[in-house]
């Protein structure tokens, strides 16, 4: 099995118990910080000692700090939306509503970097917001 799937199966997996955790932590705030803290903490080694493409992010001249700054507020603020609906929902709400984000990503990879969807990707997209609003409306 192509190793690209394992890692998506395995944070699928390790999503599903993190919402499921979470559910019961009910401070979102204080959530966001603690976990960017301690990502932080995880990640420095992998920073100073890799030789791999994170130090070569931070040395390249070709890194977009724009969009890597951008990117960070982005997922802070995602992580906050995620937290707060999974206090304010439950976690598997929450969760059915958040997996509808494989279509925004296309949306916006299309607006923005002008890439090109196809009808897979819309047809897709139609299967995940009917399976949200199944969900949703009958469980």
């Amino acid at each position: 099995m192509e190793p690209g799937f394992i890692y998506a199966i395995g944070a699928a997996l390790t999503w599903g118990l993190v919402y499921a955790i979470d559910q019961k932590v009910l401070e979102p705030v204080t959530l966001v910080f603690v976990n960017s803290i301690l990502t932080t903490l995880i990640m420095l080694p992998f920073v100073f000692f890799s030789n791999g493409s994170i130090r070569e992010v931070f040395v390249s001249g070709k890194t977009n700090w724009t969009l890597v700054i951008v990117s960070v507020v982005l997922a802070t603020a995602a992580n906050f939306f995620i937290f707060s609906s999974i206090k304010h929902l439950n976690a598997s709400t929450a969760s059915i509503i958040e997996t509808s984000y494989p279509f925004f990503v296309v949306l916006f990879s299309y607006i923005l970097f002008r890439s090109t969807p196809n009808i897979y990707f819309f047809i897709g997209g139609l299967l995940i917001f009917a399976g949200c609003i199944v969900i949703i409306k009958f469980a």
